[in-house]
């Protein structure tokens, strides 16, 4: 039987939903939304944890193809029959979290009994990768070794159970099958988009701010940045640039707080500007009035503040490593993130050259415009219709 002559897709998604949105969540609703909109789509069935069904946004809750599935325990029979019940009934279940996020082993063990049992069918599981931060960057989390484990048994035992993945990047593609032993034909990609609207090219600079937008963490690398502004001070005392670091305090770091502390200590009147949270327009007016925004992150899975700084004509500085390159392509500066020197260099010459830094605004959102959300939705529709094909085998 082909899709063709199928009735529309019934799609179900389990995905965290926590009550401060960004990154993974916020693209999560996103692209759920995409698939909402498609005509071969007859119905999404969300499935939320207790705790956060009432973080659901509302206008996602509002479409009249979703429905809710809240679930409290998944050891419960009652939930594990409803469960088992929108398994059997989906052409496809989508999940934008690792299942270590809402899984113990112990439903995992069960789960793969059933499928090995022939009680539920295998091939309806795609798995979103993110990316492998976990593996490449453990001192970011504080329960790094709990997750570490996790991850090491699902490996060993269920990552077969999938029967599609999706990266999120090529970098983040090929660390799945460098971890976790995946063949590339089994992993789609599906690039994701910024949720600032590509502006028109900049031509008027000067407000000598420099931006990272970006938890504060070891991976990060704001350590490195400070040192980096230092030297870009140190070089210029009198150029009256302001470095502003604007997100939340992942986990203490000792040794980035002692380094600012030092660094003030030295340079009465250095501007190094610590905002804390900001909402959505406070950040992308600082994109709209920043002289550069630098990103000398260690590790990405996609980078959507790089992509989000070149779709407001702000010129980019970013890593050599990870998924930056992908994003980035040939529109900003890319240095090695662990070189605090070359980092000062480049900060230093995008900051004194305005011809450069219309060039890269120029070019910064042409490279934006190659991402879309309408692209992303229609890429993931894409992949549940061949799980939709390959699950019905008439």
């Amino acid at each position: 039987m082909t899709f063709e002559s199928r009735e529309a897709m019934k799609i179900s998604v389990l995905a965290p939903f926590p009550k401060y949105k960004d990154g993974i969540p916020r693209v999560t609703e996103e692209l759920i939304s995409r698939l909402c909109e498609a005509d071969d789509v007859e119905s999404v069935s969300v499935i939320a944890v207790k705790k956060e069904k009432d973080f659901v946004s509302p206008s996602l809750v509002k479409n009249g193809k979703v429905s809710l599935f809240v679930v409290g325990s998944f050891l419960l029979p009652r939930t594990l029959w409803g469960i088992i019940k929108l398994y059997k009934k989906s052409d496809a279940i989508l999940l934008f979290m690792h299942p270590c996020y809402f899984f113990s082993p112990t439903p995992l063990c069960l789960f793969q009994l059933l499928v090995k049992l022939g009680i539920l069918p295998k091939a309806k599981w795609i798995q979103m990768l993110f990316d492998f931060s976990f593996y490449s960057c453990p001192e970011d989390d504080v329960g790094a070794a709990n997750v570490t484990t996790l991850y090491t048994i699902w490996k060993n035992h269920f990552v077969q159970l999938p029967v599609r993945y999706v990266a999120i990047s090529e970098s983040t593609k090929k660390e799945a099958m460098r971890y976790w032993d995946l063949n590339a034909a089994d992993i789609a990609i599906v690039y994701l988009s910024s949720f600032i609207p590509p502006r028109s090219p900049r031509v008027n600079f000067g407000s000598k701010k420099m931006l990272i937008v970006s938890t504060i963490s070891p991976r990060k690398n704001q350590l490195r940045l400070i040192k980096a502004f230092e030297l870009v001070h140190r070089k210029n005392p009198n150029n009256d640039a302001e470095l502003i670091i604007v997100g939340q305090l992942r986990k203490e770091i000792p040794e980035f707080e002692s380094t600012l502390d030092d660094i003030r200590g030295r340079y009465e009147g250095i501007k190094i500007t610590l905002t804390g949270h900001l909402t959505d327009s406070e950040i992308q007016s600082l994109y709209e009035e920043a002289d550069v925004f630098v990103y000398p992150s260690l590790y990405e899975g996609f980078g959507l503040p790089v992509l989000e700084a070149m779709a407001s004509g702000c010129p980019v500085i970013a890593s050599n490593v990870s998924s930056l390159p992908e994003m980035v392509g040939d529109a900003g500066l890319l240095v090695d993130p662990r070189d605090v020197e070359a980092l000062a260099q480049a900060m230093s010459t995008v900051l004194e050259n305005d011809e450069l830094k219309r060039q890269m605004s120029r070019k910064g959102i042409a490279q934006a415009q190659k991402f879309s959300w309408e692209k992303a939705g229609a890429e993931l529709l894409a992949v549940c219709r061949e799980v939709a094909e390959k699950g019905d085998p008439t």
